[in-house]
C-alpha cells in the first residue's frame, strides 16, 4: 500500500488525526497489531497514535518527562525519550541520593541493631505465634517517612492513551519507575488507566534506599535448625534461633496497577551497576540465607490489582531474581478474578531467578521464550531446611538461583508453547513450580536441547501437588508465527530488547 493511501485508511480508522508526521519507519505512530495476544483480544492498543502535533514530545530529562505527561493528560500523546533520564535527579539537574530522602532518625545501622532477629524475634505475636510483623519505634517511623519521600520523587505515573518509545538504541530510564494505573494498592476492580505503549526503552535500576525487613516473612520453627523452638530459653535457644525473615523493597521498574489494554515491546530491564548479589545477608546463621540478601529491588515488571488484556513481546529481562508477578495476593479473588490475561512472546529471560511470571488468577499466553539460568544451591526435598540452607551457601551461584520461570498460582490457567529452557543443574522439574495453582499446559517446549513433558515431571514431584493440562480456554491471538522451539533462541537473541526495533 502506497504511503498516502495508507494515511486516508488510518484517518479514516481514527488512528491518526492527520499524516503530516507519519511514516511508515515511523514506529512512534506504530499500534498493536490484530490479534497479538491478549491486548489485542481486549480492544487493541493504539497509545498515542492519533497525537496532534501538539501532544508530541522529545524528552531527556524527568523534568521534561513530567511536563509532558502533564501537559497532554489523557489525550493521545507520544513522548519520545532521548539518551538516559535519571528518575532520581531533581529538576535542577542534581541527582538525589540516600542522604537527600533519608527523613532524621534513620540510620540503616540503628535499624538493623533495632529489628535483628536476636532482638525483635525473642518473643512471638500471641495471635499469629511469628515474630510480629508490626516494627514499632523511632528508625520504623523514620524508615517509613524516608521511604515515602523516595517514592513521590522516583515514581511517575503514566495516563491513558500514551505511547512512551525511545529514540534510537539508546534511550534509557534509571532509579526510578514508572506506573500505570495506581500508585497505592485498592480494592476496586475497575481499571483507572487504558491504552498505553511502552516500546524501545531500557529500564535499568529502580533502586529502594530504604527497604523493609520483614521478621515474619517465611519464618519458621523448624527443629532442623539448631536451638529453634518457639519460647525463648536463652541466647542459644528460642524463637530467634529459627529461619526466616526477607527484606522487602519497594519500586518496579515498570508496575501495572489497574491497568488495561497494555503493549509492552521491545525493552530491555535490569538492575545496572547496583544488583542485588552486591548487598548480601547482613544477619548471622540463622538468617543469613541467599534469599535474606538486602533486597533494593523488587520486581521488573509487576501486573496487579484487576490489570487486564497485556501483551508483552520481545524483551530482554537479566541479571534480577524476581521478573514479573501477575496478582499480589491470594485474597484479591474480587480484583484479579477474570483479570490478569497477559500475553508473553519472544521474550529472553537470562540470570534471572523467578516469577517469569508467578501468575495467580490470569489465564496467561506464553510462548517462543527462551529462558537460561543456573539452579546450583536450589532446596532439594530429600533434605532438611537447615542441610538446604548450608548448600545453597556453599553452592556460590555467581548469578540469580533459577527457582522456576512459572509460578503456577491460585486460579491461575497458563498456557505454555514452544518455549526453550536452559537450566545448568536442573531440569524439566523446575521449569515451573506449583504455588497453590492446579492448571497448567505446556506443548512443544525443550529443556537442555531435549523435548520435555514438564506437566509429567511437576506432577512427579509430590502426589499432594498435581496439575491439569485442562485450562479451559486455548489462546485467541497470536502476534507472530509460532516458531518451532528449536528456532527460539537465535530469533530473541536477535530481536529481543531496546534498540533492536526493526
Amino acid at each position: 500500500m502506497k504511503r498516502s493511501m495508507l494515511c486516508v485508511a488510518l484517518v479514516t480508522a481514527g488512528v491518526l488525526s492527520s499524516c503530516a508526521s507519519y511514516s511508515p519507519t515511523d514506529f512512534s505512530r506504530q499500534t498493536l497489531a490484530a490479534q497479538d495476544g491478549w491486548a489485542a483480544v481486549g480492544g487493541g492498543v493504539t497509545g498515542g497514535a492519533a497525537a496532534k502535533d501538539e501532544n508530541v514530545f522529545v524528552v531527556s530529562s524527568r523534568k521534561e518527562l513530567v511536563a509532558a505527561l502533564k501537559s497532554a493528560g489523557d489525550q493521545p500523546k507520544i513522548i519520545k525519550v532521548k539518551g538516559t533520564i535519571n528518575l532520581s535527579m531533581d529538576d535542577a539537574g542534581r541527582e538525589l541520593l540516600e542522604t537527600d530522602y533519608a527523613v532524621a532518625p534513620y540510620n540503616f545501622d540503628d535499624y538493623v541493631k533495632a529489628y535483628a532477629p536476636a532482638v525483635w524475634n525473642t518473643k512471638l505475636d500471641p495471635k499469629t505465634k511469628r515474630p510480629s510483623r508490626d516494627l514499632t519505634g523511632p528508625q520504623e517511623e523514620a524508615r517509613e517517612a524516608s521511604s515515602k519521600r523516595q517514592e513521590a520523587q522516583i515514581r511517575i505515573s503514566i495516563p491513558s492513551n500514551t505511547t512512551l518509545i525511545g529514540i534510537g538504541t539508546d534511550a534509557k530510564i534509571i532509579k526510578g519507575g514508572l506506573v500505570i494505573g495506581r500508585r497505592t494498592t485498592s480494592n476496586n476492580a475497575e481499571p483507572v488507566v487504558s491504552n498505553v505503549i511502552i516500546r524501545n526503552i531500557e529500564f535499568q535500576d529502580a533502586f529502594d534506599y530504604f527497604p523493609q525487613w520483614d521478621p515474619a516473612d517465611s519464618w519458621k520453627v523448624d527443629k532442623s535448625y539448631p536451638g529453634c523452638q518457639d519460647t525463648y530459653v536463652d541466647a542459644n535457644t528460642g524463637p530467634q534461633r529459627c529461619p526466616g525473615g526477607r527484606w522487602n523493597s519497594e519500586y518496579d521498574s515498570v508496575w501495572l496497577s489497574g491497568a488495561e489494554r497494555v503493549w509492552v515491546d521491545h525493552c530491555t530491564f535490569n538492575d545496572g551497576d547496583r544488583n542485588d548479589k552486591k548487598f548480601p545477608p547482613n544477619f548471622p546463621f540463622p538468617h543469613n540465607e541467599v534469599t535474606q540478601k538486602i533486597q533494593h529491588h523488587d520486581g521488573m515488571l509487576d501486573i496487579t490489582l484487576g490489570s487486564n488484556f497485556v501483551t508483552v513481546s520481545n524483551n530482554y529481562f537479566h541479571d534480577h531474581d524476581k521478573s514479573s508477578l501477575l496478582g499480589g495476593s491470594d485474597g484479591l479473588d474480587k480484583v484479579d478474578g477474570g483479570k490478569l490475561n497477559v500475553t508473553f512472546r519472544h521474550n529472553l529471560y537470562e540470570n534471572a531467578g523467578q516469577r517469569l511470571p508467578r501468575v495467580r488468577f490470569g489465564q496467561v499466553h506464553t510462548y517462543n521464550n527462551h529462558y537460561i539460568g543456573d539452579a546450583a544451591g536450589l532446596d532439594n526435598a530429600k533434605f532438611s531446611a537447615y542441610q538446604n540452607h548450608l548448600n545453597a551457601i556453599e553452592a556460590h551461584n555467581k548469578g540469580n538461583i533459577w527457582r522456576g520461570a512459572f509460578g503456577i498460582g491460585k486460579n491461575s490457567a497458563i498456557f505454555s508453547e514452544n518455549n526453550v529452557f536452559d537450566i545448568k543443574h536442573g531440569g524439566a522439574d523446575i521449569a515451573a513450580v506449583i504455588q497453590g495453582g492446579t492448571k497448567f499446559l505446556d506443548q512443544g517446549s525443550i529443556v537442555n536441547g531435549q523435548p520435555a513433558d514438564i506437566v509429567k515431571a511437576l506432577n512427579a514431584l509430590d502426589p499432594k501437588k498435581q496439575v491439569s493440562p485442562d485450562l479451559g480456554w486455548k489462546p485467541a491471538g497470536y502476534g507472530a508465527k509460532v516458531l518451532p522451539a528449536a528456532e527460539v533462541p537465535a530469533y530473541v537473541k536477535a530481536n529481543a530488547g531496546a534498540g533492536k526495533l526493526k
